[in-house]
């Protein structure tokens, strides 16, 4: 086996050297990193090169590839690559660019009836300073909570919409995402190794059944408050060249805005067919 695998923290990530995902992978290679990335939940591969083309092609590995909905800014002739450059991004009253990042910890889409299971980000070009991304295990945020409090989360249902302030999403997008909100559990047992964790997306969260708008957002800003605990989570410092893959079913990450969005960091961002959450 040519693949060197080594934990990032306590709690989860794990880090792949030694393989070019760009060409052929042995079985035993991808093997091996599928089962990390079970366990580990986040996986960085570092120094990869790639084309668009073989970017997919390594995408493919780990599962199908999933249609974006931030049809704003796909790259031309390959749709299924979102380009995330911060120098496009939104600018600010001041004139300055907001830098590209989630304001808070979040799954991706909840608001599709199947969002995906992975998300894939490629670095191609990094600001001199910050652009991290944060990640938490909220398998092991759930497990950390009293029993108690685990029984009443159990059953709660979430009803996600897609945002309305998201520019990166295209009008036809928005509107057919618009007419169908997505009933899915507070708390998601994993489809491949039965751990149940919190899966939520504050952003697209409209409200928890039984519970109004705003009752819903104090309750899921207090649970995130109280479950992301430092010893649950990992802190991605970029390298050029990386690649980064995440469980979004057990995972919640935040892109940090702590750079100079006019430097250009520049990410290529794939994801992947996930199942109906249960």
């Amino acid at each position: 086996m040519s693949v060197s695998l080594n934990p990032l923290s306590s709690t989860l990530g794990v880090e792949a050297t030694g393989i070019d995902l760009s060409g052929p992978v042995a079985s035993e290679d991808l093997s091996a990193m599928q089962q990390a990335l079970r366990e580990r939940l986040v996986m960085v591969v570092r120094g990869q090169n790639f084309t668009p083309e073989r970017f997919l092609d390594a995408a493919r590995l780990f599962g199908d590839l999933m249609p974006q909905h931030l049809t704003n800014i796909l790259m031309p002739g390959h749709p299924e690559i979102v380009v995330l450059d911060s120098r496009q991004s939104d600018k600010g009253k001041d004139g300055k660019a907001i830098p590209t990042g989630s304001r808070a910890w979040h799954t991706d889409h909840t608001n599709h009836a199947r969002p995906p299971k992975m998300t894939m980000l490629y670095a191609v070009k990094l600001p001199s300073k910050g652009g991290d991304t944060s990640f938490a295990n909220m398998q092991a945020a759930y497990e950390g909570l009293p029993a108690e409090e685990r029984s009443k989360l159990d059953p709660m249902i979430t009803v996600n919409v897609i945002e309305q302030d998201t520019g990166s999403v295209g009008e036809d997008a928005r509107q057919a995402l618009a007419k169908a909100p997505q009933r899915h559990p507070l708390i998601r047992t994993h489809s491949e190794t039965g751990k149940k964790a919190i899966y939520v997306h504050p952003g697209k969260t409209e409200r928890i059944d039984g519970m109004t708008p705003e009752d819903s957002r104090a309750f899921i800003q207090d649970l995130l408050a109280r479950a992301i605990t430092p010893d649950v989570t990992y802190r991605h410092t970029w390298q050029p060249g990386d690649l980064l893959l995440w469980d979004n079913r057990a995972t919640l990450h935040i892109a940090h805005r702590d750079y100079d969005a006019s430097e250009g960091r520049i990410m290529h961002r794939v994801i992947l067919e996930g199942d109906v959450p249960a």
